[in-house]
């Protein structure tokens, strides 16, 4: 297993209504867990520090996480990306959401000590960027904080402000076999989809 990535704070978002899912789909059971404790554990492979951004705290303490809430108020993602940025001692964050339960620690890592100066660094496929999976730096904060102070939370608009290295598709293809990492779950299908599949690592 990849050692420990001391220099970057592994931090996953637990936030959303999860209106499509039908309920907080970050608790829905997927082998017997819970959707953001399959996140939880590929962070822990990787991570000695790790950071849960959620605004009810309470409904996750069985992570044994630390905890920050939003500094911006109803503003999306990007608020969790901000937040996990002021808090964090470390130079960058890894992100991922808590819908997503087939990250590989493998690709993360190796995002993760991507060489370089860049503010961001995400995988880009086809359909467009994994804004929720992947890489921010430290330095990323005054475009972000400019943004929500203007009620802007779309993170696309963010990355338009930023360097941002783009991780291509052939990339990631050359260290992963299929692009399943990236499944996440918006709706009960997706869950199903996964189950059936069987694809969930040990």
């Amino acid at each position: 297993m990849t050692p420990p990535l001391e220099q970057t704070t592994g931090v996953i978002l637990a936030g959303g209504a999860s209106s499509r899912f039908g309920s907080n789909k970050a608790l829905a059971l997927l082998d017997g867990k819970p959707l953001i404790s399959h996140v939880a554990d590929a962070m822990e492979k990787l991570f000695p520090n790790l950071l849960l951004v959620t605004n009810t705290p309470q409904t996750y303490a069985f992570l044994g996480w630390e905890m920050i809430g939003d500094i911006h108020r109803n503003c999306g993602p990007l608020a969790g990306i901000h937040s996990a940025l002021h808090k964090t001692d470390n130079k960058q964050i890894f992100i991922a959401g808590c819908d997503m339960p087939l990250i590989d620690p493998t690709l993360i890592a190796y995002i993760c000590t991507l060489p370089g100066e860049w503010d961001a660094a995400l995988p880009c496929l086809e359909r467009g960027p994994e804004p929720l999976y992947g890489i921010y730096r430290k330095s990323c904060l005054p475009v972000i904080e400019k943004q929500l102070l203007n009620k802007q939370g779309k993170i696309r608009l963010a990355l338009e402000k930023i360097h941002l290295r783009k991780i291509s598709q052939e990339e990631i293809l050359a260290h992963l076999p299929d692009l399943k990492t990236f499944h996440n779950i918006n709706r009960q299908s997706d869950l199903q989809m996964i189950q059936q599949e069987g694809r969930l690592r040990d």
